[in-house]
């Protein structure tokens, strides 16, 4: 099964790639390995999610943020490369929660 068919049969569908918000690259390709920039919450991609989990959104709340990020993320590395199925390693990731200071469930979000 293909990772877009994967995708699919969870119910999700990746969005257009984001356009950059400033004068940077959202996916750099050198020999076999692409880099990916940040990517920011993006509810529709257009309107940013802004607030801290814990104080102005819920865990849930998060957690689409979270999920909003990653398709984005996805998206980009679809345009980049023209096919998920050709990504066969991951070397980092880094996922970032903005969340109060007594927020101890990052995990879940």
């Amino acid at each position: 099964m293909s990772a877009e068919q994967k995708l699919k049969e969870l119910g999700l569908m990746l969005p257009p790639p984001p356009t950059p918000v400033a004068n940077y690259l959202t996916a750099v390709k050198t020999g076999n390995l692409l880099f990916i920039s940040g990517h920011g919450p993006y509810d529709d991609g257009n309107t940013k999610i802004s607030g801290k989990v814990g104080r102005e959104l819920t865990m849930e709340e998060g957690y689409q943020a979270a999920r909003n990020v990653t398709l984005n993320c996805l998206a980009t590395v679809k345009a980049a490369v023209g096919d998920l199925d050709k990504v066969k390693r991951v070397v980092k990731l880094l996922g970032m929660v903005n969340c109060t200071e007594d927020f101890k469930d990052q995990p879940k979000v």
